[in-house]
This record gives structure tokens, C-alpha cells and sequence, in this order.
């Protein structure tokens, strides 16, 4: 029967495991309270919980979260976390600040099989998936660190995350609890590299959560170079599956586009970004590239201005995002969990 530690199961798992240990199963539900809404991790401080159940617990379960190996923070506020698995595999959380807004940006998989040039996390290779239980408690260890509780959830950092369904929506239904964390959906983000199974995958099972595509590229011969392993995929049937999960989850197609000097940042590429999301409930968020060692480099502010213009002369709602973390390497596509060294 379940044992070990409990975090990350959900509440008919802990039903089932105190039941398991002799104890009434009404008990499980008052563990996955003080676990998710408190955050109280230690039996005894479960206050309406008796003595010999607190006893009984410590002996046959604890709730333990990731260790702690390192903290680092930027100027601008961003906090990034190495945190090592009880395997002793790492990975890296952020924290991202902005105003009233205090987003987790967690991670789904210890490295990336995915292989996309601009990204350090697939330049480490793919190492596993993470659990439900390694996804959510990134969540707390922040929040612990920074001593808020996050507002926002977005899985974009180390890992495809529809590349490990099964824990993502494990996780998601933990995080979106009212009984227990408590998000909102409209609050969690999944970003996907393009990988399509996943994303038919997130339209039959619809978390009704939001969903951003990296497309980064408008003709399938530079999709390739940039994202080989995705690219087994049309960008057109890319767009399409991730707009009907759009649809069925009520939120626009949101399009997240990386500028690449002299790659993917012209005044053409701008133009066929716009038909190729002519006709949709589109937004495009532009991103600037955070630099690793690759054979690419960002756009310049001109090219950045004539994209942003043409792409919002269309109709199309167009944002440059400001990136974040990037003194301590936090920023998107920077994470590699202390793996640097395999590939400097």
C-alpha cells in the first residue's frame, strides 16, 4: 500500500493510505489539508489530529520536499533554485516578480530530450521526468524561499511538460483544488516546444488551463534547424491542434515567437507570422533571446520595433515580454541545474 512520503498525493491516495495503516479514512482528508492550504509538513504540528495518529504517521510516512542546494538573486528581483531529488538528480525553479504578480515557473523533466539550439536545458540531454509530487513541491520550496505565496504557475522551465502528461495533470488537479492549493486555472500556464501528441493529449483530457506554443520559426525548414525534434511536425498543424485546444479551454491561441537575429526577424518572417495566424483568436508574445553559448544571437531593437509593428498593424495583439533572471541565468532557456559543465 502507499507509503513513504506523502506529498504529492491526492486526496483519495491519502484516504487510501490511512486507511491502509488501521487509521479512519477522514483522517487522509485532514492530512491533504494541512499539507496543501496550510503547508504544514510536520505531523505534529497537525493539530486536530490525535496523538497516536501523529505517532502512527511518523513512523510509516513523511511529507518531504526537495533540498534546498542553492539560492541565487538577480537585480531584478528573480530568485532561482537548484533543488536535489532524493535520487540526487537537480533541477531548477524560478521565481518571477512583477508588481502584485509572484510567478513559479516549475519544471517538468530533469534535462530535455528536445535538442532546440537556443535552449541550455536540451543541451544537457533528457535525464527523466519529474513527478507530480517534484512538479508541485518546486511550488512550495519557492514560496518558502521567498516568503509569498505565488499567484501565477507557468510550467516553462526545464523539460517539455506534454512530454510527461501523466504528472503534469496530476499536478495541475493538486494546484487547482479549492479544497487544497487552491489556483485559479486561468492562473497556470503549460508552454510547449510544439510537441503534438502532448498537445492532442491536453484536448482530451482539457485541464482548461492556458496554453502558449513556442513556435520561433514561420517555414518548416528553419523550425527544423532551430527545434530538430519538433519539427517532425508541420507548423500549420502545430498552430491548428494548439488552437482548437484554444477553443474547447475558452482562451486565445497564444503564440510565443523567440527573435533570432538575422534568422527569423525579418520584415518576411513578420508577414508570414501574420497568415499564418490570420483568421484566429491570436496573441503573440515576442521574446528576446537569452544568450548561451550557440551559434545564435538576439535581434536588434530595430528589428525588434518592425516586427512588433507589422505584426500589430494586422490586428493581432503583440507584446514584447521582458525577460528576466538573466545575471543568474534564469531566464527562459538558461536552466541546466548545475549541468553546465557537459557542454562548456
Amino acid at each position: 500500500m502507499l507509503s513513504g512520503n506523502l506529498f504529492g498525493l491526492e486526496i483519495e491516495d491519502l484516504v487510501s493510505f490511512v486507511a491502509s495503516i488501521g487509521e479512519k479514512p477522514f483522517h487522509g482528508r485532514q492530512i491533504y489539508n494541512w499539507i496543501y492550504k496550510q503547508r504544514i509538513f510536520d505531523f505534529a504540528q497537525m493539530g486536530n489530529l490525535s496523538k497516536n495518529l501523529r505517532e502512527n504517521l511518523k513512523q510509516k510516512a513523511s511529507v518531504c520536499l526537495p533540498i534546498i542546494a542553492k539560492k541565487e538573486r538577480s537585480g531584478d528581483g528573480t530568485i532561482k533554485l537548484l533543488l536535489e531529488m532524493s535520487d540526487g538528480q537537480r533541477i531548477e525553479t524560478v521565481y518571477i516578480p512583477d508588481g502584485d504578480r509572484h510567478t513559479a515557473c516549475l519544471s517538468s523533466q530533469v534535462g530535455c530530450a528536445l535538442k532546440c539550439v537556443y535552449c541550455a536545458t536540451g543541451k544537457i540531454g533528457f535525464k527523466r521526468n519529474l513527478s507530480c509530487g517534484e512538479i508541485v513541491a518546486q511550488l512550495f520550496c519557492l514560496e518558502s524561499v521567498v516568503g509569498k505565496k505565488m499567484t501565477n504557475v507557468v510550467m516553462m522551465g526545464m523539460g517539455e511538460p506534454l512530454m510527461n502528461c501523466e504528472a503534469l495533470f496530476k499536478a495541475i488537479r493538486l494546484m487547482a483544488d479549492p479544497d487544497g492549493i487552491g489556483f485559479s486555472k486561468r492562473k497556470i500556464s503549460i508552454s510547449t516546444s510544439g510537441w503534438l501528441p502532448g498537445i492532442k493529449e491536453l484536448i482530451n483530457v482539457n485541464p482548461r488551463v492556458k496554453l502558449a506554443l513556442s513556435l520561433n520559426a514561420t517555414t518548416d525548414k528553419f523550425h527544423a534547424e532551430l527545434m530538430p525534434i519538433v519539427a517532425r511536425y508541420p507548423i500549420r498543424d502545430l498552430i491548428s491542434v494548439s488552437a482548437q485546444y484554444a477553443r474547447i479551454s475558452g482562451y486565445p491561441l497564444t503564440v510565443g515567437y523567440l527573435l533570432l537575429a538575422g534568422k527569423n526577424d525579418s520584415e518576411e518572417d513578420a508577414r508570414r507570422l501574420v497568415k499564418l495566424l490570420n483568421g484566429r483568436d491570436a496573441k503573440v508574445n515576442l521574446m528576446e533571446y537569452n544568450e548561451i553559448d550557440a551559434e545564435v544571437k538576439p535581434s536588434t531593437s530595430k528589428s525588434v520595433e518592425r516586427f512588433v509593428e507589422i505584426v500589430g498593424n494586422a490586428g493581432i495583439t503583440v507584446t514584447m515580454r521582458t525577460s528576466k533572471g538573466e545575471s543568474i541565468s534564469g531566464a527562459c532557456g538558461q536552466l541546466a541545474a548545475g549541468y553546465q559543465e557537459k557542454f562548456n
